[in-house]
């Protein structure tokens, strides 16, 4: 396995001095199983480090051969594919550049995209970065006729379960933050079911979530925004939800939980969708397999279209783009006996209601 280290300071340089600012919190620190800083109230954000990672130093035991193999295929010409689901489809899960990862569209690319497609809105995700910016930009220099929203995800370069990143987010201009997702490639499960030898980001401790976590969920609720369970475990997100619904939380999407490392039973998707919480289908960047497309297909039918929605989680070199991913789902679905009024449900109408648009 060989490594891809993500921060190229070893020795003394800090995470702080690599990202700067607020949004440095949480740091590392060697020599210890936990990193502790002050949060809101006088309670500890932690971010769990492996003791072996040097101090300062955010180094990932990734095996980098996919994406190696990414960065060295072609670009993908585009299929371009029409569906009636596409008129009016909002994708919440929306890869592009500037990113670490090969990513074959920037976001104004994307945006032109998905808007001459006949898509109504996206939102931008990005591991490592917060996106409301990235919506603002591409609205006002790219393509206004389309809503274009972004989020944030509590991964490490951001501190983890960090609320000053929620308030951050909802300050920056346009306020077109909409999704907080719990930790994705840097949460506790992702890295120990991966058996990466790296920091990560705990949500739960001596079962029970952190006071962060609980701190992040308040806000969520104040700000009214939607809350993604990210990559954390099955059991973990369901705790997230269930406390999520205590406090108010609007909005709840449980991420791809039904392939991938945060996977979910269907007896999980049930609870989950019982406290108010979506599931999502992403069609993927190069389009399911059919063993998982069978499982999506299994999934939605128990589920049903009304707790469910569609989206692509494209964005990666050589790869479908967006809107084609999502008309080869519409057409999958349709092919499997879906309605037409249930594919406006998953591709249209529920992702509307959780980015906050108007139900058309």
């Amino acid at each position: 396995m060989s490594k891809i280290t993500r921060s190229v300071s070893p020795g003394r340089r800090s995470l702080l001095s690599l990202l700067g600012g607020s949004i440095g919190l949480g740091l590392l620190t060697g020599g210890r199983s936990e990193a502790a800083a002050p949060a809101a109230g006088g309670q500890e954000s932690v971010v769990t480090v492996d003791p072996t990672i040097r101090q300062g130093v955010l180094q990932a035991d990734w095996d980098d051969s996919f994406f190696k193999k990414r960065s060295s295929v072609a670009p993908s010409a585009g299929q371009y594919l029409t569906d009636p689901a596409l008129i009016g489809a909002i994708d919440l899960h929306a890869h592009g550049g500037p990113d670490p990862y090969p990513r074959q569209w920037d976001i104004f690319e994307i945006a032109r995209i998905d808007r001459d497609r006949g898509l109504r809105g996206l939102v931008f995700k990005n591991h490592y970065a917060e996106t409301a910016g990235y919506a603002y930009l591409a609205r006002k220099y790219g393509t206004p006729e389309i809503e274009v929203f972004g989020g944030v995800s509590l991964d490490l370069t951001i501190g983890g379960v960090n609320p000053q990143a929620i308030r951050y987010m909802v300050d920056v201009p346009g306020n077109y933050g909409r999704i907080v997702w719990m930790p994705t490639h840097d949460s506790e499960h992702e890295v120990k079911t991966r058996k990466e030898g790296r920091p990560f980001v705990r949500v739960v401790k001596d079962g029970q979530l952190l006071p962060e976590v609980l701190e992040v969920l308040d806000l969520i609720a104040q700000n009214d925004l939607t809350l993604a369970t990210g990559h954390v475990g099955p059991e973990e997100a369901l705790m997230i939800i269930r406390e999520a619904k205590k406090r108010g939380v609007p909005r709840i999407i449980m991420t791809h939980p039904v392939s991938g490392v945060a996977k979910m039973s269907i007896d999980q998707l049930r609870e989950g969708t019982s406290q108010g919480a979506f599931m999502e289908i992403t069609w993927g960047f190069d389009g399911p397999t059919s063993a998982q497309r069978a499982q999506y297909l299994e999934a939605i039918r128990q589920i049903g279209p009304n707790s469910t929605f569609i989206s692509s989680d494209c964005g990666l070199l050589g790869g479908l783009n967006h809107a084609d991913a999502l008309a080869l789902a519409a057409k999958a679905l349709r092919e499997a006996g879906f309605t037409e009024p249930e594919l406006t449900r998953m591709f249209k109408q529920n992702p509307a209601q959780l980015v906050k648009l108007p139900i058309l």
